[in-house]
């Protein structure tokens, strides 16, 4: 008797407030807004008939409180309902910068958080556009750095005999290959030098007047799957001010301090002694030509064509004493590197035609370190080359056999035969143009060697 009462009262309700009847076992058998009471399908007669994250609207049903939800489906795509039944930020999503890391921004659009420029989360956010494979280091900075042996690049091309597919590598990985040059970008060994940090600085001869740029890697163009060398490549990369030289005047030379990275520039058309300046037009040294600063401040280099002296931080000036007699006369210098106690000097003995490493310390006073050993036998003899940062020599040759490819010979202070580290016999079959540049290959056609400070 009771539960028929109950029936009926509750239909007779339900007509009074316009509200469909219905029987249900639980909510999910009512309309949106009703709730199964004793079996029945009913509404709302305040906000304590609901649940606690909704109230009851002026049509008897109950609906979600403003700010508050009970699924999913009533929040943004970057949020979820919560067990307070709010709208929460899901874990990988922002609303702002703060709710990033300090080396993220928040995007507008998705919601999501990502890098910042050269910054990661791991080394394989570092892309492939550099010379030597990145790490992500633990300030999520990307890096990548020169190591022994990597620090020696190839100036090269991608097609021989044209003069505007430059491409640099590292003699240890000539497959890896950053391009975007024009014809004129390098003219000889003093015009490229790569940084501490990795950076290549160049001597651009493209435009007029000359001026040190710091080099940006360009991509292929593409147009209908067609991939093609970036035209006018230098173009986005990074000018160095050069103050000191007028608007028509050349950068003639620069030098690179090891360890800092500064750089000091000469102006061709200044007069009497030779002046290096710095970035803000400073004089860096007068009257004397570098051959190499390292990075405590040391300098090496020559006043006339007979003697090396040494220039201390202060620029106080020492002879270089421990050298053969008639230095000059008997020795011809190849390439000098910076170090950290003072510098390293590969040099020639024009008499026995052999190639020796020195060394010069900090008070001036040059030590025999060792003598170079011969080229391998199918190799040509080479009495040039580059230091890396240990003293090993890289130097250009051909093979004698074969098709005469070029070659690149590495050969240490000890007097043992060099090895061949790099051929152009290594280049895959099809590269450059010839695979669309999916494969690259860095030739030596009228290449040059260059290395850091």
């Amino acid at each position: 008797m009771n539960r028929l009462f109950m029936v009926c009262a509750a239909a007779l309700f339900l007509a009074c407030t316009d509200i469909p009847e219905g029987l249900c076992d639980d909510d999910s058998a009512c309309l949106p807004g009703l709730r199964c009471q004793e079996g029945v399908c009913a509404g709302c007669a305040g906000d304590d008939a609901c649940q606690a994250w909704e109230m009851c609207a002026a049509d008897r049903r109950c609906a979600l409180r403003e700010g508050m939800c009970a699924t999913n489906a009533q929040c943004k795509t970057w949020e979820s309902c919560g067990a307070s039944h709010t709208c929460e930020l899901v874990e990988g999503f922002c609303l702002s910068g703060s709710d990033c890391g300090a080396h993220e921004n928040c995007d507008e659009s998705t919601k999501q958080c990502v890098l910042q420029d050269g910054r990661c989360n791991s080394a394989s956010n570092c892309g492939s556009s550099y010379l030597w494979a990145p790490s992500c280091d633990a300030d999520n900075w990307c890096r990548t750095a020169p190591s022994s042996g990597n620090d020696v690049l190839i100036w090269g091309t991608l097609s021989e005999g044209s003069c505007n597919h430059d491409g640099i590598s590292s003699v240890m990985s000539p497959t890896r290959v950053q391009v975007g040059f024009g014809c004129y970008s390098s003219s000889d060994r003093d015009a490229a030098f790569v940084s501490p940090s990795g950076r290549v600085y160049y001597l651009d001869g493209e435009e007029k007047p000359k001026r040190v740029k710091i080099f940006v890697p360009d991509t292929f163009s593409s147009e209908d799957g067609v991939r093609s060398y970036p035209f006018n490549g230098s173009r986005n990369d990074t000018l160095v001010p050069a103050p000191a030289c007028s608007a028509t005047d050349d950068v003639s030379s620069f030098i690179m301090q090891a360890g800092t990275g500064a750089i000091a520039y000469t102006c061709s058309s200044h007069t009497g002694p030779i002046t290096y300046y710095d970035r803000a037009g400073a004089v860096v040294v007068s009257g004397f030509r570098v051959l190499a600063w390292n990075a405590s401040g040391y300098m090496l280099g020559a006043r006339d064509t007979s003697k090396l002296h040494l220039l201390t931080p202060e620029r106080s000036e020492r002879l270089v004493s421990g050298l053969p007699d008639r230095f000059i006369d008997s020795i011809s210098v190849v390439d000098v590197r910076a170090h950290s106690t003072g510098f390293m000097m590969a040099v020639r003995r024009q008499v026995t035609n052999t190639l020796e490493l020195w060394r010069i310390d900090h008070e001036g006073v040059a030590t025999f370190d060792g003598t170079y050993g011969a080229v391998p036998e199918n190799a040509n003899p080479t009495t040039a080359g580059v230091l890396d940062m240990t003293g090993a020599l890289y130097s250009e040759s051909l093979l004698t056999t074969g098709a005469h490819p070029d070659i690149i010979v590495r050969r240490r202070p000890d007097n043992t035969v060099g090895t061949i580290i790099y051929s152009e016999d290594s280049a895959p079959a099809s590269v450059n143009y010839g695979s669309n540049y999916e494969r690259l290959f860095n030739f030596l056609h009228i290449s040059i060697l260059f290395t850091g400070p």
